[in-house]
């Protein structure tokens, strides 16, 4: 009887068991493991690339226990979890091999057991979105991994070219992503460019201030607006501003002239990115000045620099050795000589900042051939640098010119 009663017991628990883990996701505990299994069993393994300081990973996490995603992603995929904040070295491998640049989190990637990438997505906290996303992971004709194929085929439907942006973007394109945004643009109506859809477009796919979108949306920046919702409502301008630094910090950048440069500047005050813009393009602007002579108005964006309100000695200490790498200017030069005399008097100026002006000192000094008050604060700087831990090292070069 109690033999009966005992078997009864554990099939029963057996069962239960069962049933709750069918009512949540169930994922692998190895990458590795995971992987072969979806090759063993043909099928697509969805991996969850997350952040535990995620508040939206959060939420979608809490649906993985919902019984509908449940019922739907584990008899169809292979399920695997990546935290971020914890990548083990197995998982860096698996990265490294697949070539992933996520540019955030979360996104659900699909490989198939060859650990090729047949689609992903960055998933919205919802139930629905979260099994639909499944469901075009399962369907061929949906993936991202045809995208490319339809685009090289002639394919130009403005579909076809988001989804394609998005990969390119997911594995760091960033001249193509630039291509294909001005595409969509070209195909995009444009009697529906003052619309949210076309604002959502270019947040998603633009990645220079060259493109339509970005330019339509610079001048009538004042119509963007209830376009963002929840916490990012009101904050339609951080769309430009994206794609701002993104251009700061592009290739194309390198290539603007004085015309192009003063253009972004307005830009940059226009969609309140920085009341300074000359911070993000000094260097740029002051080298082009100084190609065409023109060496009062590249003090004069120095002066500004060096003299606004929120200052340090060690951005100025920065600003100072990048303007002695330039070309030689004699009236520079001078200037730059009289700006670190300013900045050696400051209250704050300690060890290691004194001790790089002093080198500074030296070496503009040098360069004027003052040569006896160069030798003076090149001692200056070395004495200065004892009993700290300045790097003095580069000083070598230059007190070995002064003593030969």
């Amino acid at each position: 009887m109690y033999r009966d009663l005992y078997l009864f017991i554990s099939i029963w628990a057996s069962l239960f068991c069962n049933i709750l883990s069918a009512q949540k996701v169930v994922f692998e505990s190895n990458i590795d493991s995971a992987f072969l299994k979806a090759k063993q069993e043909n099928k697509i393994l969805f991996l969850d690339y997350y952040s535990q300081t995620c508040h939206i990973c959060q939420a979608i996490s809490i649906h993985f226990a919902n019984p509908a995603v449940a019922n739907f992603y584990n008899p169809n995929f292979i399920n695997y979890k990546l935290n971020v904040d914890q990548i083990t070295d197995e998982e860096q491998n698996f990265i490294n091999q697949a070539g992933l640049k996520p540019p955030g989190v979360p996104v659900f990637f699909f490989f198939d057991g060859n650990k090729k990438l047949v689609h992903f997505a960055v998933p919205p906290p919802e139930v629905k979105a979260i099994v639909d996303i499944g469901h075009t992971a399962l369907d061929s004709n949906m993936r991202v991994e045809n995208v490319e194929r339809k685009y090289k085929s002639g394919n130009r439907s403005i579909n076809t070219l988001v989804a394609y942006s998005a990969y390119l973007q997911l594995l760091k394109k960033d001249s193509m992503v630039g291509l294909i945004a001005d595409e969509i643009f070209l195909q995009f109506p444009k009697n529906q460019l003052n619309t949210k859809k076309s604002y959502l477009t270019m947040r998603s796919n633009v990645n220079s201030i060259e493109n339509g979108f970005y330019k339509y949306w610079l001048e009538h920046r004042d119509s963007m607006v209830n376009f963002e919702e929840g916490k990012y409502q009101g904050r339609e301008k951080e769309a430009l501003k994206n794609i701002m630094t993104k251009s700061l910090s592009s290739k194309e950048a390198k290539n603007w002239d004085l015309k192009k440069l003063r253009e972004v500047k307005s830009q940059m005050v226009a969609i309140d990115y920085s009341p300074n813009p000359d911070m993000f393009l000094w260097e740029t602007e002051v080298k082009l000045l100084l190609e065409e002579s023109k060496v009062d108005e590249a003090i004069s964006i120095c002066e500004k620099l060096l003299t606004r309100e929120k200052s340090s000695i060690k951005g100025d200490v920065y600003i100072l050795e990048t303007l002695l790498d330039f070309p030689k200017n004699e009236k520079l030069y001078l200037q730059i000589s009289k700006w670190i005399d300013d900045e050696l008097a400051k209250p704050g100026c300690k060890a290691p900042e004194m001790c790089n002006l002093n080198y500074l000192k030296s070496k503009c000094l040098y360069d004027l051939n003052e040569k006896t008050d160069a030798k003076f604060f090149i001692e200056r700087a070395v004495n200065c640098a004892k009993g700290t831990d300045t790097d003095v090292n580069k000083y070598k070069e230059l007190i070995w010119k002064l003593n030969f």
